[in-house]
C-alpha cells in the first residue's frame, strides 16, 4: 500500500493529466467530434444509430436501421464497436440536444484521452519514479500522432481508443516477468479491449508484449513467461470473439473489399513513394501551392503532415535512446531503451516500401490499410523511453539533448492546439470545399460504400445526385405489391419496424412480388405468422429486398436471425469467460504468494 505522502503524489498526478487532457480537447466538449475530419462523420452518425438502438433495448446493435437515408446497413457488424459503447454512455445527456451525435462522438474520444494518460502513468509508475511516469504519460497524450493527426485531423475514434488499453497491456507483461498471479487475467481483458477498439492495430501489435516478455524474462522462466503472455492474448482474441468472428467470417456479405483496393491499398500509402514525392513533399513544405504540384492527390498535404510527424517522433525517441546509453551503467535499463528504440526504428521500415516484401509475406498486414498507423507503436516507445532517461536529463553533458526535447515537447503542444483549430465548420475556420464534399453525407447518413450490403450498388449510388434521386423513387422503409400482369394485387402495411425485424400486415389477392426499400443483407428471412415454411428473400435489381408472396390475408415477418457466426462468436466468448473466471480464481488463491520484484535500475 502507498504511504499517505505518496498518495498524495500519485493523486496529483493524475489530476494534472485530466486537467492537461481537457485542456487539449475542450473543443470537442463544445462541437463534438471533428466534422470536417477524415472519419468523424462515420463516428457521429454510428454513435447515434448505435446510441438510439442499444437504449430501445439491442444491447448489441450490428445491424443500423437508419443509416443510409433509411435504407439500412450492417456497419455494426463489421465495425469495432467499443467507441460506440462508449458513446451511448453520454447518449441519455446529450440526445436531446445532439441529433447528429456529433457530441457523443466527440466526448467518447475526451473520455479516451483521459483514460489513456491515466494508463501510461499507472504502466510507467512500473518503471520506478513517480514523476518520470508523469513526464512519460505527458508525452504520451501530447504526441501529435496521438492527438493532432488522430482525433483532429482523421476523427478516428476507434484507433484513437487502443491508446488506453495497450500501456495496460504492457504492464501486465511486465507484472508477469515479475511473477504477478493477475498478470493473465489483465492481458487477456486488456488485450480483448484492444481488439474491440481496432482489431488490425490490435494484431499488429500482439508480437510487441510477447517479444518484451521474451526479452527481459529469466533464461529459466522464458518459455514459460511466454507462452502464457501468448495464451493471454489468445484468451483476449476469445473474449472479443462475439464481435470479431462474425467480422471477420461474414466479410464477403458486404464490400468490404474496397477497404483494401485503390486509395486505400496499403502499396498506395507509404510514408514516401518514390524519390519524386519526396521532391514534392519537400517543395509543399518550403510553400509551394499543392495545385502546381504534379501527380498530387487532395491528401497528399496530410501525407506530408504525416511524414513530418513521424520524423520528429522518431528524432525525439533516438534522443531519448542515446541520453540512455550515454548516462545509465544499468545493464537492464540499456537493453530496454535497446528494445523500444528497436522497435521503433521496425516500425519506420515497415512503413516503407522497403518493406513490401514483408507485408506480401505477412498476408495480414495487408489489412491495416495505411503503414502510417503503427504510428501507434512509436508513441508507445516514446512514452517507454521517457523514464528510462528522465533521471540523467538535468546533467551537464546531455543538456544539449534536453533542450531539443523541451523545444519538442513545447512544438507538439503547439501542433495540438493548432490542429484543434481546424477542421470544424461550426468554427468557421474549415476547408470550405471538404464542408460541401461531407454535407452530402452529413444528410444522408450514408456508410462508407465498402460497408453497404451485398448487393446495394454502392458504386451507383456512391454519388449523392443518384443517391437523392433513387432515394425519391424508392422511399426509405416503404413497401409495395406488384402482380406480374399488373392487375391490382392487394394491399400491404407496416405494423412494426425494427432494427432487425420487420413485420407487415399482407392483403394479397393474389400470387405477388413484395418488395421492401431496404437493402437486401444475406442472411434476411421472411415468415408468415403462424406457420413453418419459410418464404425466399432475394435482391431487386435496385439491391432491395423482394419476396413472392402468396395470397391472404396474414401478418409477415422480416427478421435477421443470429447467423452461425454470431452464435458461434457468443459461444467462444461464454467458454473465453469462463476460462478468464478460472484463471482469476487461480489467481486469488495464491494471491499470498510472495510476487518477485525485477529491478528496472
Amino acid at each position: 500500500m502507498p504511504t499517505p505522502r505518496r498518495l498524495h503524489v500519485l493523486t496529483l498526478h493524475i489530476a494534472c493529466i485530466v486537467a492537461l487532457s481537457l485542456l487539449l480537447t475542450w473543443p470537442l466538449l463544445i462541437y463534438g467530434i471533428p466534422d470536417l475530419s477524415h472519419d468523424g462523420y462515420h463516428h457521429a452518425r454510428w454513435a447515434k444509430q448505435f446510441a438510439t438502438q442499444f437504449w430501445h433495448g439491442d444491447l448489441f446493435p450490428r445491424w443500423f436501421t437508419n443509416v443510409n437515408g433509411g435504407f439500412g446497413g450492417p456497419s455494426g457488424f463489421f465495425y469495432p464497436p467499443l467507441t460506440s459503447f462508449v458513446s451511448s454512455l453520454f447518449w441519455p445527456w446529450l440526445g436531446a440536444h445532439d441529433p447528429g451525435g456529433w457530441l457523443a462522438a466527440g466526448y467518447a474520444v475526451v473520455l479516451g484521452e483521459i483514460l489513456s494518460g491515466i494508463t501510461a502513468y499507472v504502466w510507467l509508475l512500473s518503471f520506478g519514479d513517480a514523476t518520470a511516469a508523469l513526464v512519460g504519460s505527458v508525452a504520451y497524450v501530447t504526441a501529435p500522432y496521438h492527438l493532432a493527426v488522430e482525433v483532429y485531423m482523421r476523427g478516428a475514434s476507434a484507433e484513437f481508443w487502443v491508446f488506453v488499453w495497450f500501456p495496460l497491456i504492457l504492464l501486465s507483461s511486465q507484472r508477469l516477468i515479475q511473477g504477478s498471479k493477475w498478470a493473465v487475467s489483465g492481458a487477456a481483458i486488456s488485450y480483448a479491449l484492444a481488439v474491440l477498439s481496432h482489431p488490425t492495430v490490435a494484431l499488429c501489435f500482439a508480437p510487441v508484449p510477447v517479444s518484451f516478455v521474451f526479452c527481459f524474462s529469466e533464461k529459466k522462466k522464458r518459455l514459460r513467461n511466454t507462452t502464457l503472455m501468448t495464451a493471454a492474448l489468445l484468451l483476449g482474441v476469445g473474449l472479443s470473439a462475439t464481435y470479431l468472428l462474425p467480422a471477420v467470417v461474414d466479410q464477403g456479405r458486404a464490400d468490404t473489399e474496397a477497404y483494401r483496393a485503390g486509395r486505400l491499398d496499403y502499396r498506395n500509402e507509404w510514408l514516401v513513394q518514390d524519390r519524386e514525392q519526396l521532391s514534392e513533399m519537400l517543395r509543399y513544405a518550403l510553400g509551394a501551392d499543392v495545385k502546381t504540384l504534379p501527380g498530387t492527390s487532395w491528401d497528399f498535404p496530410f501525407k506530408v503532415r504525416m511524414l513530418a510527424v513521424t520524423l520528429s517522433t522518431l528524432l525525439v525517441i533516438v534522443a531519448l535512446f542515446a541520453v540512455n546509453r550515454r548516462c545509465d551503467a544499468m545493464s537492464r535499463t540499456r537493453s530496454m531503451a535497446l528494445f523500444w528504440a528497436s522497435l521503433a526504428l521496425l516500425c519506420l521500415f515497415f512503413m516503407t516500401s522497403l518493406s513490401s516484401f514483408l507485408w506480401k509475406l505477412l498476408g495480414f498486414m495487408k489489412f491495416l490499410q495505411f503503414p502510417f498507423r503503427l504510428n501507434t507503436m512509436l508513441v508507445v516507445c516514446l512514452a517507454a523511453l521517457v523514464p528510462l532517461a528522465y533521471r540523467h536529463l538535468l546533467q551537464p553533458r546531455v543538456r544539449l539533448f534536453t533542450g531539443f526535447l523541451c523545444l519538442t515537447l513545447v512544438a507538439w503542444l503547439a501542433v495540438d492546439i493548432y490542429a484543434s483549430r481546424w477542421n470544424f465548420s461550426t468554427r468557421g475556420v474549415g476547408n470550405p470545399e471538404r464542408v460541401q464534399m461531407y454535407k452530402p453525407l452529413w444528410r444522408t447518413q450514408m456508410d462508407p460504400p465498402e460497408m453497404w450490403p451485398r448487393p446495394g450498388n454502392a458504386k451507383a449510388l456512391s454519388d449523392a445526385a443518384s443517391f437523392d434521386w433513387f432515394t425519391a423513387s424508392h422511399p426509405p422503409q416503404a413497401v409495395q405489391l406488384e402482380a406480374g400482369d399488373h392487375r391490382n394485387s392487394g394491399a400491404v402495411k407496416v405494423e412494426s419496424w425494427q432494427p432487425r425485424r420487420v413485420i407487415l400486415k399482407v392483403e394479397a389477392l393474389r400470387d405477388a412480388v413484395l418488395t421492401v426499400n431496404h437493402f437486401y443483407y444475406a442472411g434476411w428471412q421472411a415468415r408468415i405468422v403462424g406457420t413453418d415454411g419459410r418464404l425466399a428473400i432475394r435482391p431487386s435489381g435496385d439491391g432491395l429486398m423482394q419476396v413472392d408472396v402468396p395470397p391472404g390475408s396474414y401478418n409477415l415477418v422480416l427478421e435477421l436471425p443470429r447467423v452461425r457466426a454470431e452464435l458461434a462468436g457468443i459461444w467462444i466468448s461464454i467458454v473465453s469467460l469462463l476460462l478468464l473466471a478460472g484463471t482469476g480464481g487461480w489467481a486469488w488463491r495464491y494471491r499470498a504468494q510472495p510476487v518477485q520484484v525485477a529491478a528496472t535500475r
